[in-house]
């Protein structure tokens, strides 16, 4: 009788382990419920790159993805371990997706360097001087150089600026006053780099600053009601304007407003289409001249949780993406 008892209890441990193994992993054809993760479209392939990010709270996924445009593949390759938060742009000149930095299970934050040319990662520096999560680095066209600013170090929030050109140099110039998760895009049409918003250790931003001439300039701010963090910007050049979606607003409260920013002027243009969320994944497809939106976070009750749902702005309205 007791080895039947052992027997049963064995077997309904194993069937819940395999239960539990089953409900946390990704079996689908798409990436799956997800936040903070990398989301870059690369116009030289016309695919977007997506790369890890966050199923819940502090567990992170090293997993990467392309849309080609009809449908998602995931990738059998070896790259960057897994991460959220990481910061990446695409570098026109070496026709590559650069990522940096980026936070890791067990609360490590990255200083390294990968390239992604489409088919694999290759690291560029495997560590740095500039350890971040939560911050965001641009390609500069005008200078062919990439800026990085701010985010969370490991042990503080910065307000330092560097320049990538094979390595991270910091710059000593003043700028924007130490912040993470803001937003940034690069205006192409005005060769500028526009920062806004974002989080600091006692409260978040409403300022707007601009990168161009090879220093910041405030645009206005810093601190009003129309602040925001976790929010994602892009800049679309079909309408010569820079978006801002999503993120958290001063009573952190998520936001599902698509605004469009001028100087440190806003204009609503919908909120209408994806719910309201946080830590998105936001590009914008130059050859369709379209936004895209996947994932984010959400809350319900005080339990965090992971989006899976994928959206494209048309510079009319949002539309989710079969």
């Amino acid at each position: 009788m007791n080895l039947i008892f052992s027997f049963l209890f064995l077997a309904s441990s194993w069937l819940g382990q395999v239960e539990k193994h089953l409900n946390t992993q990704n079996t689908s054809n798409t990436p799956g419920p997800r936040w903070g993760h990398a989301f870059e479209y690369d116009p030289i392939r016309d695919q977007i790159l997506f790369f890890g990010g966050a199923t819940e709270r502090g567990k992170y996924l090293g997993d990467t993805w392309v849309w080609d445009g009809n449908n998602w593949k995931q990738m059998n390759v070896e790259g960057p371990a897994s991460r959220g938060f990481a910061a990446t742009t695409f570098h026109q000149k070496r026709g590559t997706i650069i990522l940096h930095g980026g936070r890791g299970n067990g609360s490590t934050t990255f200083s390294d360097t990968w390239e992604w040319n489409g088919r694999t990662w290759k690291q560029l520096e495997a560590e740095s001087q500039f350890p971040a999560d939560h911050h965001k680095i641009v390609y500069v066209k005008k200078d062919n150089k990439i800026l990085g600013f701010g985010g969370w170090t490991g042990s503080e929030v910065s307000g330092k600026s560097w320049i990538w050109d094979r390595n991270w140099k910091e710059l000593t110039q003043p700028g924007p006053p130490k912040r993470a998760a803001f937003g940034i895009a690069y205006d192409h049409h005005q060769e500028k780099v526009v920062l806004f918003g974002g989080l600091w250790i006692n409260g978040q931003y409403a300022d707007a600053w601009e990168w161009s001439q090879n220093k910041w300039q405030q645009l206005g701010g810093p601190y009003d009601h129309s602040s925001l963090d976790h929010h994602s910007m892009v800049y679309d050049s079909q309408q010569n304007q820079v978006l801002i979606f999503g993120g958290k607003n001063y009573r952190y409260v998520p936001q599902n407003k698509l605004m469009s920013i001028s100087g440190n002027e806003f204009t609503e243009l919908s909120s209408e289409g994806p719910r309201s969320r946080h830590s998105i994944g936001l590009t914008y497809n130059s050859k369709l001249n379209q936004v895209f939106l996947y994932g984010g976070k959400e809350y319900k009750g005080s339990d965090s949780i992971p989006i899976d749902d994928f959206w494209t702005w048309d510079g009319k309205q949002w539309k989710p993406v079969d």
